[in-house]
Order: structure tokens, then C-alpha cells, then sequence
């Protein structure tokens, strides 16, 4: 493999990392619809991020010369069934996107491109924290019994350490 294979995945990240940013603003919105107001702050902040996260890997490709491809033809189905269901499925988001900054970061380390590796090894901690965070609440939303008003309270108590 070769810069290119690098370059490339890095646009795949940058888009994945928008990806994120609609999907967990689309999630946000419909916990707000659903009265869940903290879960609504918390994927609205986390969508927030994501789109740092993506002008951080704009601004990386721009400052080594090569230009940044973003897709616009971003669509997801907008199926969510519960509170659970929501958290599930950023739970799986943030995987992916572990799986691929970790992929990218291994070709770079293997190519010697240590500029690309130090520039990755921060998504790597940000993965971790992001990653724990959502394990967290889903282990705790067990106790919950999956139940949506039960879930008001820990909308109320829960979710609010985490905006």
C-alpha cells in the first residue's frame, strides 16, 4: 500500500466523521421529539464533535497538500425504534470508526508516514473515551429495563453528566 492508500482512507474518514456528525444530529432530534431532553443535548453535542473531528482531518489533508473529497450523497434510513435503539447504533457508529482510524493508523505505521501515525494517535484516545462512554450508558440503561418512561429518569439523572 502505498501514500495514495493512506490519502484515500483518510477521505473515507473525513467522510465517515461527517457521517456521524448528521446521523447523531438526526439522532438528537428525534430524542427531543421523544421528550428524552438530555439524550437530545448528548447527541447534539456529539454531533458537534464529529464535525470537529472531520474539519480536523479536512485541515490535515490540506496542510500536506492533498485535497479533501467530501461525498454529499450521505443518506441513512431514519429508523429508530427505542431510546435502546438509538444508543445501540451509535454504539456500532463509533466501532466503525475505531476499526478505520485503527486500519489507517496501522498502514501509516507500516509505511513509516509518522507524520499521518501522530496525527491519528489522538482519534485513537478520542475513540476510547467516546467508545466507553456509549458502553456505558447502554450497560447502565439495562438496569432501566428498557422501559421509555423508566428512561425519563435516567434521562434525567444519568445523561446529565455526560453534557
Amino acid at each position: 500500500m502505498n501514500k495514495n492508500k493512506i490519502n484515500k482512507n483518510l477521505n473515507n474518514q473525513l467522510n465517515l466523521e461527517n457521517y456521524s456528525s448528521n446521523l447523531y444530529l438526526q439522532m438528537s432530534a428525534w430524542c427531543n421529539i421523544e421528550n428524552y431532553k438530555n439524550a437530545s443535548i448528548f447527541f447534539k453535542k456529539n454531533s458537534e464533535e464529529e464535525l470537529k473531528h472531520m474539519e480536523k482531518i479536512f485541515n490535515f489533508l490540506c496542510d500536506i497538500n492533498i485535497l479533501p473529497i467530501l461525498n454529499f450523497n450521505i443518506y441513512f434510513k431514519i429508523n429508530f425504534n427505542s431510546i435502546q435503539d438509538i444508543f445501540k447504533k451509535a454504539y456500532i457508529n463509533e466501532k466503525k470508526i475505531t476499526r478505520n482510524i485503527n486500519y489507517i493508523s496501522n498502514i501509516a505505521f507500516k509505511k513509516r508516514d509518522f507524520k499521518t501515525f501522530h496525527f491519528l494517535s489522538w482519534y485513537i484516545l478520542k475513540q476510547n473515551e467516546e467508545e466507553k462512554i456509549l458502553k456505558t450508558i447502554l450497560d447502565n440503561l439495562k438496569f432501566f429495563n428498557y422501559n421509555n418512561k423508566n428512561f425519563l429518569i435516567f434521562d434525567n439523572l444519568f445523561l446529565s453528566k455526560y453534557i
